[in-house]
This record gives C-alpha cells, structure tokens and sequence, in this order.
C-alpha cells in the first residue's frame, strides 16, 4: 500500500507554517515487521514494533536520527517527515537504536507467589548425639545450626524457592532467589533449564540455612533483523517534537513511541502529564506473556491518553562504553560468541564486531553520544490513531533527578499447588479463567473476556475488533473506532477490499482501509488468531467486567483453601506448633492427636560410651561400676594366660 505523498506533503507544509519546532517520525506506507526480540531483552537489534527517535538538544539546535521502518515492494517505499527549516542530512546505523534500546529498557519483575497453606505444625528433634571420645559433649543440636527458620520466605508453586528477581545480563538470563530445602532448590533448577546434579544440594544445604540468597545464569540466544537505514537531520529549533498528526496514517492501535533526549539537563513532556506506572497491575497470563505494554497502553489511556512515562533517565555514557567486557581477556559480552574478548567501539575488537552488520559504527554512534553530552532522557507513550491530535514536544528539567532504569517488580498469587483443597470450586475456575486477559487491553471501549478461544474483546457499538502486532512481537486484539481517523481512499488510494477473502466466524467482517476488522455477534467476542492478521469471533465464556490489562489473580487469597494434613516426624520426633503466613481452614486433618506434640525422653550415651548410645542415664552410678567389673575381668584373664 503506499502512502499518497502528495498529501502528505502537503500536511506537513501545514504543519511547518504554523509551529516552528523540531520535528521527527513521519509518514510512511504501513510497516508490515518480523519477530523481533522481547521488549527489554539487550539486543543489537530494532524493535519493529516501536517508533524510536534520538534527539540531539542544544541551545537553538535539535539533531533528530530518524528510524525509519518498511517491509515490501522498494519501489513503494513512501516516507515523509516535517521539519522548520532545511536540514543537514546523513546516514545512522541502525544497531545504534539497538544498543540504546537494550540498555535503557525497563526492567520488568513479575513473579509468583505461593499462597497455598502451610501446616501449622513442625517437626522438632532431639540434638544428636556422638558418643565416641568425649561422649556427650561432641552432640550438637541441628536446632544449633539454624536448621529449621519458622519465618522462611514462601515459595511459589510449592517448590521450596522464593524468586526475588529476574534479569537480563549480557547474554544471561538471570534469577536471584531464597531456597527454603537445598534439595527442593536444585530440583527447582532443574525444572527451570538449569542444569545440576543431585550432589548440588550438599553444598548449598549450609547456605540454605543462613538464609542466604542464590543467583542462576543461563545463556539467551540472540537474533537479527534487516531494516532501512535511519536518516539523520540537524536544524534550528526551540524543542524536539514528535510529528503524531502525520504518523496516525500509517499507524497500527497502541503505536509505541520512544524518544531518546541526549541534553546536558533532564528532559521532561512540554504540556502533557507524566504518569507512574502502578506495579500491583503487572502480571503474566495464563500463557507467560507478560503484560507491561499492554498496562502500559491502558494507564496512559487513563490520563486522558496524552500522557508519557520516563523509562529511563540519567547518565548519557551507557555501561557498554566503559571497557568492561575486555578486562579479563575473555568474551564476557559473547558478542561474536567466539569465546574472544569484544567490546564494540574498541579497535581491539573491530575485525570481529564487523561480523555482526553495523554494530561498530553503531557502538560508535552511542559512544559519541554519551561524551558529548551529560544527560539521556528515555520517554514513551503509547498512542493510537484516532489519539494522534497533537504533537508531543519536549522541554528542559533542570529539577529533573537521577533514576536510571525504570524498574517494576509485582508478585502475583497462585493456588496452583492446592487447587484441589480449595473449598469453592467454581470461584477459583472464573479467577484463574480471568487471568488469561491480563496481558490483553481492549482499549477503553471494550472489555476483555475468556471466550473459547482464549482471551478476547467485546467491543461496544460503534467500535469494531482490530488485530495488531504488539510491542512484544505477539499477536493482540482491541476495539478502534469503526470509522478511522484517515480515511485513505479518500485521498485516492486504491486499496483492496480486505474483507474479500477474510471471515470473522460468528461475525461480521469490516473493511478499514484495507484492513480486516471484526463486528462479532451478540455472545461472542474477538479473539487473535495466531497465524493470520484478522481476529476470530468466539463464544463468550465468562467476562472480567473491565478491559484487561490488570493482574487478576488478588482474590484468590480470599478463597477458603484447606489446611495440609500434619506432618509425620518419625522415630524420636515430635510437633510443635509454629507460625505460618498462610494458616488455611482446618477440613479436619490439620490439627494432631495430643500424643505425636508430646516431646519424648531425651537420649543418652549410656554407661560405656564407646559402644553407642543406651537408655541408661548419663553419671549412673551402675553404669560406671559395670565399666570397672569389665575391665578387671579382661586383665584376669590375661594374667591367668
């Protein structure tokens, strides 16, 4: 499809009259992109799914590095961009969009938390003890050694491991978490892709003990997409800005878009508010996507849907531009995965980083960059079309602080351990059936619900059901108005009925310049289809009452889950009670017979300790005559020999 230049054209003509700012992004035929990696993983790749411009601000002077994004026919390439005066022109590596990408990233933490019960019962034991040389006095207690902590952090999905935090590092993925059982722990490893053996467990038993914390590295593989090369423009000006107006031609729903601000001062929106991510909304379906785009498109929709969140801000020089990788002598980074030492931007290593397309000028850009100026301001917002009425531009902070990488950690509840002891059924079924919508945001027009085919969108009158690739590269589903903002045929673009060959299922297919959209029938809603670009009109299951996009997963700590039956201890053992966080209701198991909390007689050595414990006790007045009438009985005999 391409864009009708002339009328581009002319918009900006407008648009360059009126409002004599810096301006970036522009117009272009509507970009149809690969897969590319997840949003935050570091890559030296571009998001497909996001429009990124790095601003350059000094006093009069704005240099904006434009990415410029198509996939098609070369032939009908169409991009459009407005600017206040005629600007010097150049070429920028796209890896350098990469880099900046990756290492500004948010850092978004979305762990599980186990609520199931704990029994309200422990095991206690006499200490041990060693009656060789020395008797009694070499006993010690595993009470001593801090063996079993009542207030142990709770582990998820009853593995025994609580997940502090998750990270990438380099080309690791890493987890940080607290084991309450050694063995519990390597067997959660093994279950999470790493790998260990059985023997792990024994040294990491006196570590569990001390309460202390584990990190786990795996490596991540990498990937590599191809893309036009970004346009760089420098010209006077009070601000940057960013032209929305002419990208809502070409722009698919919830269009994320980032601008980087080199300055030597904070940047902040001019005009427009910034909001706070809340972290209780953030979550993972019922499938692992984790919801961070999509809570971010329904906060910013909340503010009025002209707002922006600082995803990072602080210093310009990015952690790669200090060497780091190259002080040891090996491939800490595995850029080249060679196991050579490579640092991008270093001569050292410019034969090899020259493998990967672009990555030393790239590198090189952003070197530049950070010591040319003091401050880098990360600041997105996600936009759809019909939102698109304004021009975002930014302005100096001087009061603006340091923060670094946005970082956002939640822990969402799970009664996956003990599904079965929960004593209302039919409640549990709809809260985890709702978790499925929390990583779909049907815009404030239309509600998430669980349909046959997974999550989907109800979408009220006058708004129909749209498929886009999302900012993680995933397929999602979302009310638009049924009447786009553009229309493209107007201007007299010939563009084919999309609804020819497409079929909505329980639904009515629309036409909206060129794209497939969904009007589904009454007890049915919009699903994504997963292979394909339309979405699929399927039964209603049970709704959420809201538009998704939220962790739905708080009421399951009000469920009434019964209690696990008392633990058995074995010889010498017995129960005492102890505090737990989730005590659950007792359905009649719970709680012990008065016998097994009955501490039983200590053990002792006996009367001769070098033949193993006995039940006499220590000091007896017997014990030690026996010893004595012993040993004069095997001296007799040897005299008597």
């Amino acid at each position: 499809m391409r864009i009708s230049a002339l009328a581009a054209l002319a918009a900006a003509s407008a648009l360059v009259a009126d409002t004599p700012a810096a301006r970036a992004c522009g117009c272009l035929s509507s970009p149809m992109p690969p897969p590319v990696p997840p949003v935050g993983e570091v890559s030296y790749t571009v998001n497909q799914q996001a429009e990124q411009i790095i601003f350059e601000a000094e006093p009069g002077w704005v240099t904006a590095h434009v990415m410029i994004r198509y996939a098609g026919d070369p032939a009908s390439f169409a991009w459009l961009v407005p600017v206040p005066e005629v600007p010097e022109l150049a070429i920028d590596p796209p890896t350098a969009f990469g880099l900046l990408d990756g290492y500004t990233a948010p850092t978004i933490n979305v762990s599980t938390e186990d609520i199931c019960p704990q029994s309200q019962w422990a095991c206690q034991y006499h200490a041990p003890l060693y009656c060789g040389p020395g008797g009694a006095d070499y006993g010690v207690g595993l009470a001593d050694a801090g063996f079993a902590s009542s207030d142990a952090p709770v582990a998820p999905g009853g593995s025994g491991v609580t997940v502090i935090s998750t990270q990438t590092v380099g080309d690791y993925q890493t987890v940080v978490f607290r084991a309450t059982e050694a063995n519990l722990a390597t067997q959660w490893l093994r279950d999470n892709g790493f790998i260990v053996n059985n023997t792990t467990s024994i040294y990491m038993e006196s570590y569990v003990s001390a309460g202390m914390v584990f990190v786990a590295a795996k490596l991540v593989p990498g990937a590599g997409v191809s893309s036009i090369k970004p346009l760089r423009m420098k010209y006077r000006a009070a601000n940057p800005t960013v032209p929305l107006i002419l990208t809502a031609v070409a722009a698919q729903p919830n269009l994320t878009v980032t601008s980087f601000i080199y300055s030597n001062t904070p940047y902040r929106p001019l005009g427009h508010p910034v909001v706070q991510i809340d972290p209780k909304r953030l979550a993972k379906d019922t499938l692992g996507r984790l919801n961070y785009p999509q809570v971010l498109s329904r906060m910013i929709d909340e503010a009025g849907g002209d707002a922006f969140v600082y995803e990072y801000r602080g210093g310009a020089q990015l952690a790669f531009t200090q060497n780091y990788c190259c002080s040891s002598g090996f491939d800490t980074c595995g850029i080249g995965f060679d196991n050579q030492c490579e640092c991008p931007g270093t001569e050292f290593d410019a034969r090899d980083c020259s493998q990967i397309d672009g990555l030393n000028e790239g590198a090189q850009l952003v070197t530049q960059l950070g010591q040319k100026y003091q401050w880098l301001t990360r600041i997105t917002t996600r936009v759809s079309p019909e939102e698109m009425t304004f021009d975002p531009a930014f302005e100096p902070d001087p009061t603006g602080s340091y923060m670094g990488n946005l970082t956002l950690s939640h822990q969402q509840a799970s009664l996956q351990r003990c599904g079965a002891a929960v004593r209302d059924q039919a409640k549990l079924a709809a809260i985890n059936a709702a978790q499925a919508c929390a990583a779909t945001y049907c815009g404030p027009h239309g509600q998430c619900v669980v349909s046959g085919s997974g999550p989907a969108c109800a979408c009220e009158e006058g708004f129909v059901a749209m498929q886009y690739t999302d900012l993680d590269s995933q397929q999602s589903v979302t009310c638009v108005p049924a009447t786009p903002p553009v229309d493209l045929r107007a201007g007299g673009a010939q563009i084919p009925d999309a609804c020819a060959t497409t079929s909505c299922g329980n639904g009515t297919c629309v036409d909206r310049n060129g794209i497939a959209t969904c009007v589904c029938n009454a007890n049915t809603a919009a699903a994504p289809r997963i292979a394909g670009s339309t979405p699929f009109c399927s039964i209603i299951e049970s709704p959420t009452g809201g538009p998704g996009a939220q962790d739905y997963s708080g009421p399951l700590r009000a469920l009434a889950v019964c209690a696990p039956r008392y633990p058995s201890c074995g010889p010498g053992g017995w129960l005492s009670p102890q505090a737990v966080q989730y005590p659950g209701v007792d359905c009649g198991d719970a709680t012990p017979p008065a016998a097994l909390t009955r501490e039983p007689e200590k053990p002792t050595c006996g009367w001769f300790s070098g033949c193993g414990c006995q039940g006499t006790p220590d000091g007896a007045p017997l014990g030690a005559l026996g010893a004595a009438w012993l040993v004069g009985i095997v001296l007799l005999r040897r005299r008597r020999a």
